[in-house]
């Protein structure tokens, strides 16, 4: 089997991760994060009636919350690039990528 041209891709793949995003958000919309493929963090928003001083700790909780599901969004989202690129092969973690 000839990999180049999957390689070739999976690294246009890893090019592109910063210029592809997911967005998530915890307790209705009470806070939102926006995250590239490259798991950098790209905005933080909360809505202004979540931010009370009696709220503080389940604001905490929904901010910790929304970026682990930004975290988990965005590795699938490699995930899915990766299968669409290999048609489904399975190769081992490639770095740079997950």
């Amino acid at each position: 089997m000839n990999m180049g041209p999957i390689l070739a891709e999976i690294q246009r793949l890893q090019q592109g991760l910063q210029s592809m995003t997911i967005e998530t958000s915890e307790g209705e919309g009470a806070v939102k994060i926006v995250m590239n493929g490259s798991q950098e963090v790209l905005n933080v928003s909360f809505d202004p009636a979540a931010l009370s001083p009696d709220n503080i700790a389940a604001l905490q909780i929904m901010t910790a919350s929304a970026f682990n599901k930004a975290i988990t969004a965005s590795k699938d989202m490699i995930k899915t690039e990766v299968v669409k690129i290999t048609g489904g092969l399975n190769l081992p973690n490639i770095p740079g990528l997950l």
